[in-house]
């Protein structure tokens, strides 16, 4: 199979708890050495793109801060699109940037818009945004992820709390992250190329590997990260398991992508 772009995931795939996965800068070159076009996408919300291309780097792994596409970047891009829409925000105050010449209301705003602000979430706040989705607000997300890992362990993330707003409200949020096929398709149009042309890969099955099912384009879920805890009873089932990134190296060469 002869592909042109790779959309790689970050956490889990890239990275995890603070540290490179092994192998994971070396893949990254010889997809550089293969001609191919890279995109990370992430649903990381409280970073921005220069920010986590830093920390990437810190760690070895060559990717500049416009190879990256986040859940809050396409959430931003999606709200300025609605034009004159006000907003009530949760989300982190690091990538208030990305949401300059938005409205923001705390009265009666047309859109509430909820991200990860991890332990800043309180009975407060969740009760504020289920007042103003129940007067009519919409609900838009950067993603729905329940839960994701850092040095200290499992975390809750945003998606647990959307949910209880969701079946409270009877309102169903709008994902402009992951796995969004509306997410992926723009970074693909973006690259100029097809799904035929392309390989997704990344740790989740419920983000990264069911929008590459449904928008049928070539997959790996690799098995570190949330991928760690994969069972062959899972769905949706993989086209390809790798056991990291690692893996991508070997892949290319076989596939007939010279590395060198």
């Amino acid at each position: 199979m002869k592909i042109k772009a790779l959309l790689l995931d970050i956490d889990g795939t890239m990275v995890f708890k603070g540290h490179a996965i092994p192998g994971a800068a070396e893949a990254i070159e010889a997809a550089r050495m293969a001609g191919l076009q890279l995109r990370f996408l992430t649903n990381i919300t409280g970073q921005l793109p220069s920010t986590i291309a830093e920390d990437l780097q810190r760690h070895g792994i060559n990717v500049r801060a416009e190879e990256i596409h986040t859940a809050s970047t396409s959430c931003a891009r999606y709200l300025k699109s609605l034009g004159d829409v006000s907003c009530f925000f949760l989300m982190p105050e690091s990538v208030n940037s990305m949401f300059e010449g938005i409205a923001r209301d705390h009265v009666s705003p047309d859109v509430v818009v909820i991200g990860d602000i991890g332990e800043s979430f309180d009975y407060a706040c969740l009760n504020q945004a289920f007042g103003y989705l129940h007067k009519g607000a919409r609900l838009v997300v950067p993603h729905k992820n329940l839960f994701w890992f850092d040095p200290r362990g499992v975390r809750l993330d945003c998606g647990a709390f959307i949910l209880g707003l969701e079946a409270a409200s009877g309102k169903q949020a709008l994902v402009t992250g992951k796995p969004s096929p509306v997410f992926f398709t723009s970074v693909m149009d973006s690259l100029g190329v097809k799904p035929s042309q392309t390989m997704i890969i990344g740790d989740d099955l419920l983000t990264d590997i069911a929008a590459a099912q449904h928008l049928e384009v070539a997959h790996a879920l690799v098995l570190t990260g949330k991928g760690a805890s994969y069972t062959e009873s899972d769905v949706p089932r993989p086209e390809r398991l790798w056991p990291s990134i690692a893996e991508l190296s070997r892949f290319l060469a076989q596939s007939g992508h010279n590395t060198d």
